[in-house]
């Protein structure tokens, strides 16, 4: 999958899903050590219990990815589309 995103040109990688327990930790690590950029949108990721997810996200994902919101990454998507497309912010 690394030839195929660098091909495309990606340099940040969004990881959302679950599980938080295992498979997004993973995921960004992977990511970050390939030379990825990391966002993970913490409302669009779960785990068990649901207080380990948030630990997960303060104590660990946050020291090696972008934390933020799915509404924010939305904004932000928006915004760069615009600017891509020389439109104004309404």
């Amino acid at each position: 999958m690394d030839a195929l995103l660098r091909n495309l040109g990606c340099r940040t990688l969004v990881v959302a899903g679950v599980s938080a327990n295992v498979g997004i930790p993973n995921a960004v690590f992977d990511a970050v050590n390939l030379g990825y950029a990391a966002v993970v949108p913490s409302d669009a990721i779960a785990g068990v219990p649901a207080d380990y997810t948030a630990a997960m996200v303060r104590h660990t994902l946050s020291l090696v990815a972008a934390v933020t919101t799915t509404e924010a990454l939305l904004r932000e998507w928006r915004r760069r589309g615009r600017e891509r497309r020389g439109v104004s912010p309404p």
